[in-house]
């Protein structure tokens, strides 16, 4: 009844139980739809305040009215807001991704309370990541750029470096900039090196005499959509260079000496002489010379004003057809530039035009640069009878080619000069009135060479491989300067000579001589790690100012390779044989470390006693044979060892009887030894090991010392070892039953065991020898294995 009674009560709190458990499930309030223990939204920078971020997946319903659960947020002033009787969150503040305008990523806590319940509330974290937009535009950084640029700028020049704009939106293509120029009326002038980069270089060349200023505008572009940029401008200042000749206000003077021919300043018509300097910019001074002729030595003209004096009285006859003077007008800062005009001399009351036609000059000779720009008026030639209605022609047909005569007789360059192909210009000019006057001057024009040519290279990579048989020669440093290749460059200048160097990290391993031969040199080779050097080789040229020019050279070495492995092999030999020795070293280590703590389980601690039977272990090493001898030399008179064959037989006298224990350590000393020998070399290599042998042979002769100790007491006590019952169930005195009945050991030991009037004799043979005693022992030894590493000595009583 009782039971009945009590099963009842169980089952209906088991039941109860259930529902309350069934119930706690089924209220799921507050809790997460799917699972989770947080929730979280992605908005953008972008999104306007009061939008909705996201509705909550919370379970429960949020009205005011009929609802079961309170929502709340846990911070106060929070950026967002939980819309009332809803699961709604929006937004209260502006956000943006970089954190200036407003928080970059929102944190907060809602609160969820379940209505009519006493459950505590729970907490849902709520995180709302801010993804970027590409609302910023890129700025300009240090604008607007001024530059200042002379007119002599080459084209392809870098002539802004560093322009750059930052974008503040986050890392993509939302801050990755792009630079470009917008069209313009100057805007093929120059150009962005590349879009992504803020280089500007000159794309056409400059004039100072045609623009000596220009305004271009600048784009700093992102990459987004659509994409947003900002602008900027540059202004370019160009300043004029020397690269124009001075010129004189007319084409040719005239002047009239004086009537009595006395020495005074000269009346130039028809204006005062003069020269300017075409570079405005420059305005460089000018200074007056007259060119020298068989006239010129009558008159002097002021260097800095022009003024043409006639130095002394000129007779009549002297100059009785009038001169024709060449003044020459010179920049002081550059005697390359300079100018030409003719002064025409005529006495008063004469007619020049009676007088025959000729130049001024029956030779004329000058020097001129060969990059002397086409167009260029070079040279003047003066008659006595200036004027356009002059006919100058070059009968040399190749001079014609090159140059050509003004209505005025002003030489102009037609083609280039190349002081490669011709150093000099000589030819001969011919000026004609149209009627019968004609005359003719040689010309004489030594080209001047400019460095114009940049050394070049036959090829443009040279690949050199040294040879086995070279590399094992460089091992063995048995040569120096071994050749391994040639580079061949050359310059199109007539005069510049060739310089040849290498550069590079172990450009210090290699010469090249003046014909561009490249040698090895082997003594430095030890401290190369690299089977492949890589060189530049550089030519300069002896022009002014010099040229250079490089190519790349690669030399791989593969003797050098073999020498390096094969170093690398015998290291790794030598590092194989020390790592085994080591292993070697810590397997025997392990073997000994085992070997120790089998010996000490077996110890006389752990000596088991059965009935009337004890089994002792002790470990053989040198010292046991010391224990032997310790024993012999602590007898009293009442027993005595007897050593034959290798095998140690123990004489203890009793009262009732006499006992023989043979010793089979000092057998096994002979293998025992072996195994020293092993430890010796062990102990070598640590000192350690050979302290831990010394403390375990002290422990091994107390081992001894005390079993044997223990043996005698026990003999002594009983009077009698073992019972005669016993020994025909005992395995030693079955085989003693067998006369002469040998078993077969390791060291081919031999046990013979008889039983003779209730006395035992226990004889051992080791190597043919027989070990025979004499006093009757009720003592049975039997030893085990001798070559091995533990020697057991068994006694049964």
């Amino acid at each position: 009844m009782w039971i009945k009674l009590c099963l009842f009560f169980a089952i209906c709190g088991i039941c109860w139980l259930a529902e309350v458990a069934n119930a706690a499930i089924l209220d799921s309030r507050c809790y997460l739809e799917g699972g989770g223990s947080a929730e979280s939204f992605l908005a953008t920078e972008d999104l306007p305040v009061g939008s909705i971020i996201g509705k909550l997946r919370i379970n429960g319903d949020p009205n005011a009215d009929t609802g079961d659960i309170n929502l709340s947020l846990r911070e106060k002033n929070a950026p967002v807001q939980i819309v009332a009787g809803t699961k709604d969150l929006v937004l209260s503040v502006e956000l943006d991704k970089e954190g200036l305008r407003g928080p970059s990523s929102i944190y907060v806590n809602v609160i969820c309370i379940r209505r009519r319940s006493t459950d505590p509330s729970f907490v849902i974290p709520v995180n709302v990541r801010v993804t970027d937009v590409n609302d910023n535009a890129p700025q300009w950084i240090g604008t607007p750029y001024t530059l200042t640029l002379s007119e002599v700028t080459v084209p392809g020049t870098r002539i802004l470096q560093g322009a750059r704009a930052e974008d503040a939106d986050q890392p993509g293509p939302f801050s990755t900039v792009e630079y470009q120029v917008l069209p313009g009326p100057y805007a093929e002038l120059v150009q962005f090196l590349n879009p992504l980069e803020g280089t500007l270089v000159l794309k056409k060349a400059l004039d100072y005499e045609q623009l000596q200023n220009f305004t271009v505008k600048l784009r700093a572009q992102d990459q987004g959509t659509p994409p947003r940029h900002s602008d900027t401008l540059l202004r370019v200042v160009i300043t004029d260079a020397d690269d124009q000749n001075p010129k004189f206000l007319r084409e040719s003077y005239s002047a009239e000496l004086p009537a009595d021919g006395r020495a005074g300043e000269l009346r130039v018509r028809p204006e005062p002489l003069k020269a300017v300097d075409q570079d405005e910019g420059i305005c460089a001074p000018i200074q007056y010379t007259i060119v020298q002729s068989q006239d010129a030595k009558y008159f002097r003209v002021h260097p800095h004003n022009g003024v043409i004096t006639q130095l002394a009285p000129i007779g009549y006859a002297d100059l009785t057809h009038g001169a024709t003077l060449v003044v020459k007008a010179t920049q002081i800062d550059n005697p390359d530039r300079y100018a030409l005009t003719t002064v025409q001399l005529t006495r008063p009351g004469t007619h020049s035009d009676l007088s025959s036609l000729a130049f001024v000059q029956k030779r004329f000779v000058m020097r001129i640069r060969e990059d002397t720009a086409v167009g260029n008026r070079i040279l003047a030639l003066p008659t006595n009878k200036p004027g356009k209605h002059l006919k100058y022609t070059i009968p040399d047909p190749i001079n014609s080619q090159f140059f050509s005569i003004g209505s005025l007789g002003e030489l102009v360059l037609a083609k280039p000069l190349d002081y490669e192909k011709m150093t000099k210009h000589e030819f001969q000019v011919i000026a004609s009135d149209g009627l019968t006057n004609s005359t003719t001057a040689e010309v004489t024009l030594e080209v001047i060479d400019v460095n114009d040519w940049e050394p070049r290279f036959r090829e443009t990579h040279y690949e050199f491989v040294v040879p086995k048989s070279q590399a094992l020669q460089s091992r063995a440093d048995s040569f120096e300067g071994v050749l391994i290749g040639k580079v061949e460059a050359a310059d199109g200048d007539r005069n510049d000579k060739l310089e040849l160097s290498l550069r590079g990290q172990h450009a210090g391993l290699f010469e090249i001589d003046a014909t561009g031969n490249i040698y090895m040199r082997p003594e430095q080779l030890q401290s190369l790690n690299e089977s492949t050097v890589h060189l530049i080789a550089i030519a300069t040229d002896s022009g002014v100012p010099p040229r250079s020019t490089s190519v790349p050279v690669s030399v791989t070495m593969e003797g050098l390779t073999l020498a390096q492995s094969g170093w690398n092999n015998n290291m790794l030999g030598m590092f194989g044989m020390i790592v085994g020795l080591f292993l070697l070293i810590i397997m025997a280590l392990s073997c000994y470390i085992v070997r120790s703590k089998r010996q000490r389980k077996s110890s006389p601690g752990g000596l088991s006693l059965g009935r009337n039977r004890v089994h002792s272990q002790a470990h053989s090493s040198v010292s046991s044979a010391n224990l032997v001898t310790h024993e012999k030399l602590a007898g009293n008179g009442n027993g005595a060892t007897v050593t034959s064959g290798g095998v140690s037989v123990l004489h203890m006298k009793h009262p009732s009887s006499n006992i023989t224990m043979a010793n089979p350590i000092n057998n096994g000393m002979h293998h025992v030894g072996n195994g020293a020998s092993s430890s010796m070399v062990l102990s070598s290599a640590s000192n350690l090991l050979e302290r831990e042998r010394e403390r375990e042979r002290e422990r091994q002769r107390e081992s001894y010392a005390a079993t044997v100790r223990s043996i005698v007491s026990r003999a002594s006590a009983n009077g009698q070892l073992y019972e005669e019952d016993e020994i025909e169930h005992d395995s030693l005195s079955q085989q003693g039953q067998q006369q002469h009945q040998t078993t077969p050991e390791n060291n081919n030991r031999k046990t013979v065991a008889a039983v003779t009037g209730g006395i035992t004799t226990i004889t051992t043979t080791v190597n043919g020898a027989v070990n025979g005693g004499a006093a009757a022992s009720n003592l049975m030894t039997a030893s085990d294995t001798m070559g091995s590493s533990e020697n057991n000595l068994t006694v049964y009583f």
